[in-house]
């Protein structure tokens, strides 16, 4: 969570229970039928292609059966070179798909052929082959980290004994945005894929929460100077920053409509943080919601319909859900007390967020059709997601 609490705690009880826990979104999912055979890496290349066919959203896996699309699977290989060979038949016995993939890992073939499914039998894309980056800090030591939706270590992009914090991915795969402290204060740095290096973009004041425009033109962030945060925006084409809101308030967590036309952030001009929408380029901004005594760190979802939010709610915090226009409240995570910095995966079907629910703050992805919940780091410190897009340029393969 990104907002500052100022060392106070203030009871809202005028705020109601305006919001309903989530319920399954209930979509019907496609029913499909898969078998996997071949080297000894088999077994597990199955288990990880019905995860990505179930955690899609979109396709179900089933037993087979008449009716239902079979994929029939070989896996081959070993040590470096794998082939994966798949025929995908319809309902009718017609064939869907015939087609070899083909890498040094068999993760990543298996992931493909999972999104290759879903867009065949839907025409959405899959998430599959998307990685989540995130912060790492273990002793002493913050890292941003890569991870795929799978069991891979992650990849350390890029690591320091300073604070490393509120990365954002770029929509076209190619850059990381992110805050770091290792000139004695909160600079903004780009990552660059294609150089294996990050170059300092934004110094003066402290400078975070990071948040690309859909065209990657411009990156809105929060500017600190002399106490006061307000949000900038700066232009990647060149090096321009300007102040888009200027109030004696805190304005701080922007983020972008799909269109590139608003943004929505966090403000505490009423005295508490809340939510805001304004035009991209700064002006008016009209308050979202009036549910909660406390929120922050929006996100607004790549299809446009809705934004996600961590609010306070009976002492703790928990991520919610709503329409972009501020109806239809729904809460998502009931477990653990510190939920916190949802974002979308590129396909809006899913969430990436941080959680203390098993002890240690973890990164979590929640599939919001079945409300199904994937635990995706389990060793260091971990929290600040950011969703990588279905194409990237960069990370791991």
């Amino acid at each position: 969570m990104k907002y500052l609490v100022l060392g106070f705690i203030l009871a809202f009880s005028c705020y109601g229970s305006e919001f309903m826990q989530m319920t399954p979104v209930g979509d019907e999912c496609i029913p499909v039928s898969v078998e996997l055979s071949g080297c000894r890496e088999a077994s597990e290349a199955l288990d990880q292609l019905i995860f990505d066919i179930d955690f899609s959203g979109i396709l179900e896996a089933v037993d087979q059966g008449d009716g239902y699309s079979h994929a029939k699977c070989l896996l081959s290989g070993r040590n470096g070179s794998y082939t994966l060979s798949v025929d995908v038949e319809g309902s009718e016995g017609e064939t869907l798909l015939k087609k070899e993939y083909s890498g040094s890992s068999w993760e990543p073939l298996v992931h493909r052929f999972a999104d290759e499914f879903v867009y065949l039998l839907s025409g959405e894309q899959g998430i599959a082959s998307t990685q989540v980056a995130y912060v790492s800090r273990s002793d002493g030591t913050y890292s941003i980290r890569a991870q795929s939706l799978d069991s891979r270590s992650p990849q350390v992009i890029i690591s320091d004994n300073e604070v490393i914090t509120t990365p954002a991915w770029s929509p076209d795969g190619e850059n990381i945005a992110f805050t770091s402290y290792r000139n004695a204060s909160g600079d903004l740095y780009l990552y660059s894929f294609e150089n294996s290096s990050a170059s300092r973009v934004v110094t003066g004041g402290l400078n975070t929460c990071p948040a690309w425009a859909p065209d990657f033109r411009y990156i809105a962030f929060t500017r600190s100077v002399d106490g006061n945060s307000d949000i900038h925006r700066f232009d990647t084409a060149t090096g321009d920053v300007q102040r888009l809101t200027a109030r004696g308030s805190i304005e701080t967590s922007p983020s972008f409509s799909p269109t590139g036309q608003q943004m929505i952030l966090t403000s505490d001009r009423v005295g508490y943080p809340q939510l805001y929408v304004m035009d991209s380029a700064g002006g008016t901004a009209e308050r979202a919601g009036f549910a909660h005594g406390y929120c922050d760190s929006p996100s607004w979802s790549p299809t446009g319909d809705r934004i996600a939010y961590c609010a306070r709610s009976n002492g703790n915090f928990h991520i919610f859900v709503m329409n972009a226009d501020g109806t239809d409240i729904r809460q998502v995570t009931t477990d653990g007390t510190l939920n916190e910095d949802p974002v979308w995966s590129p396909t809006g079907r899913h969430l990436a967020f941080s959680s203390d629910r098993d002890g240690v703050r973890s990164i979590y992805l929640l599939e919001l059709n079945k409300l199904t919940v994937y635990r995706l780091t389990r060793s260091s410190e971990s929290y600040c997601a950011t969703w990588s897009p279905v194409t990237i340029q960069g990370g791991i393969q």
